[in-house]
C-alpha cells in the first residue's frame, strides 16, 4: 500500500514540475544594453532643429509637461499626470498606478541632414522634498509598441515641417527675382520723370 502511495506522489510531482515548466519558458528574458539602444532610437533624415521641435510637439500633444529642453545639447525632459488611482500614460493608454510617466529625449545630429532621437520612457513615484518634487524609484518602460507609437508620431511632425518649409520656399520669390524687378521698376520711373528733350538744341 506504501508503495503504491510513493508511486502516486512521484507520479503526482512530476506531472507538477512538467505543468509548471512552460510558466518558466515564458519568463521574457532580460533586454542587453545594445538592445534597449535600438528600441529607444530612431534615425530621422531631417535637420536638428526640425526634429527637435517635431519632438516637443508630440511630447507635449501626448499630455507630458516639458520641464527642460535645450535645442543646443538637445535635451528634453518631460513629466506626464498621473494619480493614485486610474491613470492616463501617454503612449501606453490607461492603467492603474501610483507612479508618475516620465520622458527624457536625446537629439542629436549625426550628419547634415540625419538626425538621431532617443527616447526614454520610465514610471517613476513623485517624491517632495525641502528643494521641491524630484523623481525616484524608476521604472523602465520597454515595451516596443510605445517606443514605436511615439516615433510614427514624430515621423509624420517631421515630414509636416518639411513640407510647410518647402511650401514657404515656393512661395517666397528669390532674392535675384525681387532685385530684378526693382531695377526695372527704378527705370521705368526714371524715364517717366526724365524732361523731354528740346529738339531744336
Amino acid at each position: 500500500m506504501m508503495k503504491k502511495n510513493w508511486i502516486a506522489a512521484a507520479t503526482l510531482g512530476v506531472a507538477v514540475a512538467i505543468s509548471a515548466t512552460p510558466a518558466v519558458a515564458k519568463k521574457k528574458p532580460e533586454m542587453t544594453a545594445l538592445q534597449i539602444q535600438q528600441l529607444q532610437s530612431k534615425d530621422f533624415e531631417a535637420s536638428k532643429d526640425l526634429t527637435f521641435a517635431a519632438v516637443m510637439t508630440v511630447l507635449q500633444d501626448a499630455g507630458y509637461r516639458i520641464q527642460a529642453a535645450d535645442r543646443d545639447t538637445g535635451l528634453i525632459t518631460g513629466v506626464g499626470t498621473s494619480s493614485s488611482k486610474m491613470t492616463w500614460l501617454p503612449f501606453v493608454g490607461f492603467g492603474r498606478s501610483k507612479k508618475t510617466p516620465a520622458v527624457s529625449a536625446f537629439v542629436e545630429e549625426l550628419a547634415p541632414g540625419i538626425t538621431r532621437v532617443r527616447l526614454n520612457f520610465v514610471l517613476a513615484k513623485v517624491k517632495s522634498n525641502s528643494y521641491g518634487a524630484g523623481l525616484g524609484d524608476e521604472e523602465a518602460i520597454l515595451d516596443a509598441v510605445v517606443y514605436q507609437d511615439a516615433f510614427e508620431k514624430i515621423g509624420q511632425g517631421v515630414f509636416i515641417r518639411q513640407s510647410m518649409a518647402v511650401t514657404a520656399a515656393t512661395m517666397k520669390p528669390p532674392q535675384s527675382a525681387l532685385a530684378s524687378d526693382s531695377a526695372t521698376i527704378a527705370a521705368e520711373t526714371t524715364e517717366a520723370v526724365a524732361p523731354a528733350s528740346d529738339p531744336q538744341d
